[in-house]
């Protein structure tokens, strides 16, 4: 078995934009030396047209710890579910890299970036948008709680140390946190995390979690990355408008295609063309931040 493993964490529900990635992963890493995993608490039986993609369907545990508490996101206790992970895969990997199921890759190179030097820390991360042009932001978390300003990380792509998660008790932490401190879990999993690591993580470059909005997407093709996250509401599946590109868009309507009850596609047709939405507005906050974000990026070879 490998030392590494992509994971992703999804209800049957999801688990089509999950096999999507992975199905993306797959095609840029054809002699890859990592397992991809798809974990979830409900037993998802894969169509036979993706059987080819080699995926582990691992099973997580019936009970969550975090059920019933607050500020539960639109997918309820289920989006702490990632949590469970490091734990349970532990056994059979020394690496993991968490994906959220709103990702796809675009590269390859996944395989050297598990192996890489974490300096000594449990979690390898992107800072999250927020901190792109404006470093020493206070996440909201943290203001709630009177701590100091921290680097502050987006929780869609973590690179986890299973052997320092587990010596840092990282899940016992993340359930003693949530339990005490709960209300002030605004962005959830991801506050947690943020909590416990408090700025000590090793940061990678946004490459690796392009974090893909209205005011990122031109600087994109100059950092040319490796894995584009769809963060907020828009997805590439419910995308009518077409605020994305089509490119994003194909891969998902090639996995309805071949998997019978998926739910149906919110996409723009091909009759929809013309400038995205807001396109002003978007070529401005590229040109006022386009210092900074140079600033950001030059940070990273």
């Amino acid at each position: 078995m490998p030392e590494h493993a992509v994971v992703m964490a999804c209800d049957a529900g999801y688990a089509p934009y999950a096999v999507a990635l992975a199905a993306s992963i797959a095609r840029h890493h054809p002699d890859r030396d990592f397992d991809i995993c798809l974990c979830s608490q409900e037993a998802i039986a894969l169509p036979a047209a993706f059987a080819g993609l080699g995926l582990r369907l691992v099973r997580l545990p019936a009970e969550n710890p975090f059920e019933g508490g607050p500020n539960q996101s639109r997918h309820g206790a289920q989006t702490y579910l990632r949590l469970l992970i490091p734990e349970l895969l532990a056994v059979d990997y020394a690496r993991l890299l968490y994906l959220d199921s709103d990702i796809l890759c675009t590269g390859p190179g996944l395989g050297r970036l598990m192996a890489t030097d974490m300096r000594g820390r449990w979690l390898a991360a992107v800072r999250d948008n927020q901190q792109w042009r404006t470093p020493g932001r206070r996440a909201a978390e943290f203001r709630a709680l009177g701590r100091a300003a921290r680097p502050y990380f987006n929780a869609g792509v973590a690179l986890i140390d299973t052997a320092g998660w587990a010596a840092a008790d990282v899940g016992r932490q993340a359930v003693d946190l949530f339990r005490t401190k709960g209300t002030a879990m605004t962005r959830h999993d991801q506050s947690l995390l943020n909590l416990i690591a408090d700025g000590k993580w090793a940061e990678l470059s946004p490459v690796w979690n392009w974090q893909y909005t209205w005011s990122s997407r031109f600087f994109a093709d100059l950092a040319e990355p490796r894995l584009v996250h769809f963060i907020g509401a828009r997805k590439p599946w419910k995308d009518r408008g077409a605020a994305l590109p089509a490119r994003f868009r194909a891969p998902y309507a090639g996995i309805a295609a071949d998997w019978p009850g998926m739910p149906t596609l919110d996409m723009a047709g091909p009759q929809v063309a013309g400038w995205p939405p807001r396109a002003g507005r978007m070529f401005l906050k590229h040109w006022w931040s386009a210092k900074r974000m140079q600033g950001y990026l030059a940070r990273f070879p």
